[in-house]
């Protein structure tokens, strides 16, 4: 790898020429590549597999989860900002808009980006060939489901729809309702006060006032 290239670049640089190796290996093990939905670029060179999603293998049946854990796809997503080269990665759950590029546009920026002789003819077993083929186009075979949740785009999507905006602990639910009622109560807290003395001021016996009972007094022993 040449030196002017960053760590974040040697990174989708790497990971790019892993596909290109890996595609025959994905083929004997699943079979060729399931045929693509939309119109062929006539500039495509290369056609993978998505390695971010999961693919079914048409002879068993079964589902294998994607090549690249989320993990590395958050590492690598993340490398790909810092380097400007979303457009090298396929889509994913983790890449959060992909490229509008075409396979050839994205091939042509990075070609601008990094030099190089574009339109290299693959061969899977030389490395030096391989070196020289990852910015071709490639079209990655394989869409990520994207789920629509209502609120996203605002980024409450947590609680989107949800009457409770936030969870907390209980005290911290209360905490609105009990410094309201606090704060009526301290309002009123002269007059409250100014209450209970008058009722056991009221309540208070007067020894110097007649009894008003008709009882006759019980003797203490």
């Amino acid at each position: 790898m040449s030196a002017g290239i960053s760590a974040g670049a040697k990174a989708i640089k790497s990971f790019r020429i892993n596909q290109l190796k890996n595609l025959r290996q994905h083929v004997i093990h699943n079979g060729p590549l399931t045929a693509s939905t939309k119109a062929a670029d006539p500039a495509t060179v290369h056609r993978l597999p998505n390695p971010f999603i999961p693919h079914q293998n048409p002879k068993t049946g079964r589902w294998a989860p994607p090549a690249v854990s989320l993990r590395r796809q958050a590492d690598l997503v993340k490398r790909a900002k810092e380097t400007n080269t979303l457009y090298l990665l396929p889509p994913g759950p983790k890449v959060p808009r992909p490229s509008s590029l075409t396979p050839a546009e994205a091939a042509a920026e990075a070609h601008k980006a990094f030099g190089g002789v574009p339109g290299q003819k693959l061969n899977s077993r030389k490395p030096r060939v391989l070196a020289q083929c990852w910015m071709n186009p490639v079209d990655w075979v394989g869409e990520p489901k994207v789920k629509e949740v209502a609120g996203a785009e605002l980024g409450t999507k947590l609680y989107a729809g949800k009457k409770r905006m936030f969870k907390g602990h209980r005290w911290e639910r209360l905490k609105e309702a009990r410094d309201s009622k606090k704060a009526i109560l301290m309002r009123d807290m002269a007059r409250r006060i100014r209450n209970y003395k008058a009722y056991y001021q009221k309540r208070k016996p007067n020894p110097l006032k007649a009894t008003s009972s008709t009882k006759a007094r019980k003797l203490p022993f």
